[in-house]
């Protein structure tokens, strides 16, 4: 059996390890886009921030895996049962896992061309990156459009560089798809005692050559770095023609497997049901992604599994604050509880009882027993202080299962 994975980062690589774990006689190739091993997307501002070496960010190749760098795929011939790649090579599959993650989004505007406009998705951004602050004599004063996870992580690691940092934000609010209005003042309030200036309702629409940044309402900034960070947008250009659906993502079923028999997909370019909302989002998660390879590789081999579903989320520490967020914990509505108070606020959802999401701002303890409680869509009303408290635990919550 020959089967060929698309992209090498959590999905594709956990997906390798499982073919070759549970079908040892199979021919198992993995392809990259990029010209370097895999590496761990997730904590390139660390490296940013020089909080580690590179040498650490490397994954390791799982063994039996036949993984080729600079391979990246321009088209699928479904009917075939080949994919084609930039440098005209043609190769043949039984089974297909599409494992190609997500490109960030860049505007089209002028001057967002220049070597100094950047976004930041791979290893080469960073290293642009770090290269062009060594060039710098001043490293004064960084532009970053959007305010969320990747332009929040991007401005803590160039602010502990030294960096002046102005967040330049479409809507109302930073993290306007994680927070709620008084979350969000929580989170600005703190950002700007760390002197972050932040504009909202603003727009980049023009770049000088000098490093000007023209916004919607006519101010200008003098900057030495623009970045974009205002999105992630599923992969999937190379399947245009290729007759596998996409709606938000790359669709699919239980299984992982595309409208194509045979291809499969897992990761952050494919939309699965969402554990709370109930309906099929793009939830580009890590953990998610690991957890959908080894399910697509299971059923490649013709081992039956299926995926339940992921569950929006998200926990971070930028610039001294911890930030902990999952489901629908924007809502308002009755039975919402929310605790307050200098550089914290806490808010959990309920519906009928039923944790439906929350927001931690501050101090975070116990991350895990609350996804589980979400996941699970466990009914929490009795112990609905303890948990807005963050002071509830798993002892606490097996002996108020044991009392139901």
């Amino acid at each position: 059996m020959k089967y060929v994975i698309i992209g090498a980062g959590p999905a594709g690589l956990h997906a390798a390890a499982t073919l070759h774990r549970v079908d040892s006689g199979g021919d198992v190739t993995l392809l990259s886009g990029e010209a370097t091993p895999p590496y761990a997307k997730m904590v390139l501002p660390y490296l940013l921030a020089g909080l580690m070496e590179e040498k650490n960010l490397y994954l390791p190749v799982p063994d039996g895996v036949n993984f080729r760098t600079g391979c990246k795929v321009t088209r699928i011939n479904t009917q075939q049962r080949t994919i084609a790649t930039g440098n005209g090579e043609t190769l043949e599959y039984d089974r297909l896992l599409i494992a190609t993650g997500g490109v960030p989004e860049r505007p089209v505007i002028r001057g967002s061309d220049y070597p100094f406009v950047l976004t930041i998705r791979d290893l080469p951004d960073v290293q642009r990156i770090q290269q062009l602050l060594k060039r710098k004599k001043k490293k004064n004063h960084a532009v970053i459009a959007g305010a969320g996870p990747v332009s929040m992580e991007t401005g803590d690691a160039l602010h502990r560089l030294g960096m002046k940092i102005t967040l330049i934000v479409t809507s109302n609010r930073v993290f306007s798809t994680m927070l709620d209005v008084p979350g969000a003042a929580v989170v600005e309030d703190h950002l700007r005692k760390q002197e972050v200036d932040i504009l909202k309702d603003e727009d980049i629409v023009r770049i000088g050559s000098h490093g000007k940044v023209t916004l919607k309402s006519g101010a200008t900034l003098d900057s030495n770095l623009v970045v974009f960070g205002k999105g992630v947008n599923p992969c999937v250009a190379l399947l245009a023609d290729s007759g596998i659906a996409v709606r938000r993502g790359i669709a699919v079923n239980e299984h992982m497997e595309t409208n194509i028999p045979g291809i499969f997909a897992a990761g952050d370019a494919v939309e699965t049901k969402d554990l709370v909302a109930g309906d099929q989002r793009v939830n580009a998660l890590w953990p998610a992604a690991v957890e959908q390879g080894k399910i697509a590789a299971l059923n490649m081999a013709g081992i039956a599994a299926n995926y339940d579903g992921s569950l929006s989320r998200n926990i971070l520490r930028v610039f001294g604050i911890s930030i902990f967020v999952a489901g629908q914990g924007r809502t308002d509505g009755p039975e919402v509880k929310v605790s307050s108070g200098a550089g914290l606020y806490h808010k959990i959802v309920m519906d009928k009882g039923v944790l439906k999401g929350f927001i931690f701002i501050g101090e975070i303890r116990h991350e895990g027993l609350y996804k589980d409680l979400l996941q699970r869509q466990t009914g929490v009303g009795p112990f609905a202080d303890a948990l807005l408290r963050g002071s509830f635990t798993y002892g606490r919550f097996q002996r108020q299962a044991m009392r139901i």
